[in-house]
């Protein structure tokens, strides 16, 4: 379970939000909606620990709290193949994953050779999108994740967030009608 209470964010003197309070239990699927620069990426960034809250508190009611997170700026070395990338972040996590089959499972597989700056912006996302699985984390978190996939690679993440239902927690920011409809609830900013 997550708990969130009295979580603000600010920037400076500009408030990004305050006092956001929710409570998800496993298996939840919210969406987070609002107009551009509301803080649902900030949010997000919160959640993922790569931004502190100015006030309020997190609690990960939870065995481990790891976080995949899945945006159109999340991390990966254009430098590196694809295959690099998820070898690198595996080994950044500690974690152990047949590495042939994540990559099979995102269509990566006649991608895997090169390199990630090289790839589409929607190879790109799924390359992003099977680094922020690696080893299943309880916790997905994922930034517009609609933003840069074709019908494929549509088809994929919503496989993805199924199977994950069952595992864990899923908070998708998005303003994609389709999206939000597929999310149990929502939290508007």
């Amino acid at each position: 379970m997550l708990e969130v209470s009295h979580l603000s964010r600010r920037f400076g003197a500009r408030m990004v939000f305050q006092d956001v309070n929710f409570t998800l239990s496993r298996g939840a699927r919210v969406a987070v909606v609002g107009s551009n620069g509301a803080g649902k990426s900030t949010l997000l960034r919160i959640l993922a620990g790569l931004l502190r809250p100015s006030s309020g508190a997190i609690s990960w009611q939870m065995e481990s709290p790891r976080r995949g997170l899945f945006a159109p700026d999340a991390p990966i070395y254009r430098d590196l193949t694809t295959l690099e990338n998820l070898q690198f972040f595996a080994r950044a996590q500690n974690e152990i994953v047949d590495l042939e089959s994540h990559i099979a499972r995102f269509n990566l597989t006649h991608r895997k050779h090169d390199f990630a700056g090289e790839l589409s912006s929607g190879w790109r996302a799924r390359l992003q999108l099977a680094v922020a699985t690696l080893g299943a984390p309880p916790i997905l978190l994922l930034d517009e994740p609609s933003a840069h996939l074709d019908s494929d690679g549509l088809d994929l993440l919503h496989g993805v967030l199924d199977a994950h239902r069952e595992k864990g927690i899923s908070i998708v920011a998005s303003n994609d009608a389709r999206e939000v409809a597929r999310c149990d609830f929502q939290i508007e900013f």
